[in-house]
């Protein structure tokens, strides 16, 4: 049985921790890198704050184990690589700063690929110029050129967290953008949502259960 991955990109403040509002709070665990409270009310009962990245390889580990946990969300990869190169460069020097950094992203990728459940991954973004017809693309934020426009390789679904303000309204309202629009790399197989539509509301909930639905 195939478990899918899920890599929600979004600008800081854009819907993404947010999405995880209907997720069920007893059986899924949340790993805060983040280190931040919650945008909605209740804690999921399984919640852990990694302090080094090999505590963030552990906990997915445990979270793979423990049968009482359906889902997984990693809040966030931005954090993840951050506190990345923060001990690589206080434990390595010169280029092997960098070989360790891109080593280690690519230990956390194979990690999320071997979770024998739903994973949930929420990044930022950088917008970045193609060097050969210099168009502007929207990819998740890597230091280094090495992974640059290559995390999203190695997830199934990758989702834009976005928002808009229509007429008359005076807050933005935020919605998920599932298809690739020329600029950002989104992707989700078409018979999940059908192959018509492109946003869907701001709910990682809804695409789990779509996916569930999808896969029996």
């Amino acid at each position: 049985m195939y478990h899918y991955k899920v890599l929600l990109i979004g600008e800081s403040g854009g819907g993404k921790t947010y999405s995880f509002r209907n997720m069920d709070r007893d059986t899924t665990l949340f790993i805060n890198i983040e280190n931040k409270p919650l945008p909605f009310k209740k804690d999921f009962k399984y919640t852990l704050f990694p302090n080094t990245p090999q505590d963030v390889l552990n906990f997915l580990q445990q979270g793979s184990q423990n049968k009482e946990i359906k889902q997984i969300v990693v809040d966030s990869f931005s954090a993840f690589v951050d506190m990345l190169l923060l001990q690589a460069r206080a434990t390595k020097t010169g280029y092997e700063i960098w070989s360790y950094y891109n080593e280690q992203i690519g230990k956390f990728n194979d990690y999320i690929k071997k979770v024998q459940k739903e994973v949930f991954v929420t990044a930022h973004y950088e917008i970045l110029t193609d060097e050969v017809g210099g168009m502007k693309k929207k990819r998740a934020k890597v230091k280094g050129k090495e992974w640059e426009s290559l995390i999203e390789k190695d997830y199934t679904l990758v989702v834009y967290s976005e928002s808009k303000v229509e007429f008359g309204d005076k807050k933005a309202k935020h919605f998920f953008t599932i298809q690739a629009d020329g600029i950002n790399s989104a992707k989700c197989p078409p018979d999940i949502f059908g192959s018509e539509v492109n946003t869907i509301e701001n709910d990682s909930n809804l695409i789990l259960q779509k996916i569930r639905e999808f896969i029996k």
